[in-house]
């Protein structure tokens, strides 16, 4: 009977101890852009995000999801103007991310990736969308149709900006 207890004591504390680090390891988890084109001047984009709170959205024209997104991201940028940096990313070729961003007339940041999003940088579904502090931790991964202007991210975004 002591065998067992102690066998039972021993798994568990094994199992607290796994989930503990795993935990620990998920928090320091920290996000790094792709190499990223401007639209402009296909020139190499520098210093992206530095000192603000950032959300990094990769994005294909044809999805429906990133499409919904637009006007609420939108509406975050219009909130929280300079302490908040946006950058739409995706791998399609530049003429087609120019276009988007023409029919929804908006201000956001949109580049091209150099790097292919489903097979080098494991975007599975679009959109993949992240919420970064200004130290680039990650606070808020979504996938597909999330709801951007909420007082849940808004939230966030406050405690990051403090």
């Amino acid at each position: 009977m002591k065998l067992k207890t102690n066998l039972i004591l021993s798994l568990s504390l094994a199992i607290i101890v796994t989930v503990v680090v795993m935990a620990k390891n998920r928090k320091a988890e920290t996000f790094k852009l792709p190499t990223l084109l401007n639209l402009d001047s296909s020139k190499a984009a520098q210093n992206l995000g530095k000192n603000k709170i950032l959300i990094v959205s990769y994005f294909q024209t044809w999805c429906g999801d990133c499409v919904k997104e637009q006007p609420q991201l939108q509406q975050l940028k219009q909130r929280y103007n300079d302490t908040l940096e946006i950058l739409m990313v995706s791998d399609e070729p530049l003429s087609k991310i120019t276009a988007f961003k023409a029919r929804f007339q908006s201000g956001l940041n949109f580049y091209h990736s150099t790097q292919k999003l489903k097979a080098e940088l494991g975007v599975s579904a679009y959109p993949t969308t992240y919420l970064l502090d200004k130290k680039g931790k990650i606070l808020l991964k979504k996938v597909e149709g999330i709801q951007w202007y909420t007082p849940e991210v808004m939230t966030l975004i406050n405690q990051a900006i403090k």
